[in-house]
C-alpha cells in the first residue's frame, strides 16, 4: 500500500503550513496527491448494565450518533453527473507554494489549496445531500450482545458501527465500555460471588437447614452445629460463569452472621441461665476427670 507523506504531514501540521522554513523539501510539493478511501474513526459508548446481565449475559439496545457514507454521492462528495478535473490553481497537488525571499535565503511554505480544498481536483458541483463532505450524521439504534461473565470496565467491540471513512472509506468500530450496577445482595470478584446470611444463636448452636439466595435462584444449605459468627461456607459451582467459557462457573461464598437477641423474655432468660449452669457444670466435671488421669509423678 502506498503511503503519501504529504497526507501524514497534513494530519500533523494542518496542510503543510507547519513545514515553513524547510525550503530544501520544496520538491515534494510537486507530486500529485492520491485521495483514496480512508478508514473512519472508532467511537466509544459507555453502557451501564444490571448485575444479572453481567453475570448471565443478554441483549441491550443502545442509540448512537455516527457518520454514515452519503447514499447520494457514494462518499466522494461530488454531485452525480458533475464533472471533475485537475485543479488549475495547484496543478493537482492539493497545496499552494509561497516563496519568501530573506537575507538568509529563500523560504518556502505550503498551504492547503483554497480552490480545491486540498483534494487536487476541481468539482463542477458538490453533492447537495452531504454538502460535499461525503458523509452524513445519523442516529441509529443497535443491539449489543453482552456475553456471560463480563465485569465492570470490560469493553466490547462492534465492528463497522463507528464513523464512516472519508472518500467512501469503511467505517471504524464502536467500542462499548461496560459499567456494572451494584447489587444489594451479592458482591463479585471475577467468577466468585459473595453474600451474607443471618441465623439465630439457637441455630448456630444446634445446627439447621436454611435457604439462601444465589445468583440464579435459591439453595438450601446445612449449617453445622457450633457454627461461629463470621464463618464462611462455600457453595461450589454457584458463582458466575467464566468469561469466554460460560459452562464453567465460580463458587459462591456465604458469610454466616449470628444474631444475638437484645430483648429476651423472662422465660428465655431463665433457660439461657440454666444452660450456662449446665455448661459450667460440664466444664468442672471435665476438669476433675482430667486430674484423675494424671500419674503420680505428673
Amino acid at each position: 500500500q502506498e503511503v503519501d507523506l504529504g497526507d501524514i504531514f497534513d494530519s500533523f501540521f494542518g496542510g503543510g503550513g507547519g513545514m515553513g522554513g524547510m525550503g530544501g523539501m520544496g520538491g515534494m510539493g510537486g507530486r500529485q496527491r492520491t485521495r483514496g478511501p480512508v478508514v473512519g474513526d472508532d467511537l466509544r459508548f459507555d453502557l451501564e448494565v444490571d448485575f444479572s446481565t453481567a453475570v448471565f449475559g443478554g441483549e441491550e439496545k443502545v442509540r448512537i450518533r455516527h457518520l454514515e457514507t452519503c447514499n447520494t454521492c457514494g462518499g466522494d462528495g461530488v454531485k452525480p453527473g458533475s464533472r471533475v478535473k485537475t485543479c488549475s490553481t495547484c496543478g493537482g497537488t492539493g497545496v499552494t507554494v509561497q516563496v519568501t525571499r530573506t537575507p538568509l535565503g529563500n523560504f518556502q511554505t505550503q498551504q492547503t489549496c483554497p480552490t480545491c480544498r486540498g483534494t487536487g481536483q476541481e468539482v463542477e458541483e458538490y453533492c447537495g445531500t452531504c454538502g460535499g463532505k461525503g458523509v452524513n450524521q445519523k442516529t441509529k439504534q443497535i443491539k449489543v450482545t453482552i456475553p456471560p461473565g463480563v465485569e465492570d470496565g470490560n469493553k466490547l467491540r462492534v465492528r463497522g458501527e463507528g464513523d464512516a471513512g472519508p472518500n467512501g472509506g469503511p467505517a471504524g468500530d464502536l467500542y462499548i465500555f461496560l459499567k456494572v450496577k451494584e447489587d444489594p445482595v451479592f458482591r463479585r470478584e471475577g467468577p466468585e460471588i459473595y453474600s451474607d446470611t443471618s441465623i439465630s444463636y439457637v441455630d448456630a448452636i444446634l445446627g439447621a437447614s436454611i435457604k439462601t439466595p444465589v445468583v440464579d435462584g435459591e439453595v438450601t444449605i446445612k449449617v453445622p452445629p457450633g457454627t461461629q459468627p463470621g464463618q464462611v461456607m462455600r457453595l461450589k459451582n454457584n458463582g458466575a460463569p467464566r468469561l469466554g467459557n460460560p459452562d464453567r462457573r465460580g463458587d459462591h461464598y456465604v458469610t454466616v452472621n449470628v444474631e444475638i437477641p437484645k430483648d429476651l423474655s423472662k422465660e428465655e432468660e431463665e433457660l439461657v441461665q440454666k444452660l450456662q449452669e449446665l455448661r459450667d457444670k460440664t466444664k468442672t466435671t471435665g476438669a476433675k476427670k482430667s486430674e484423675k488421669k494424671k500419674g503420680f509423678f505428673n
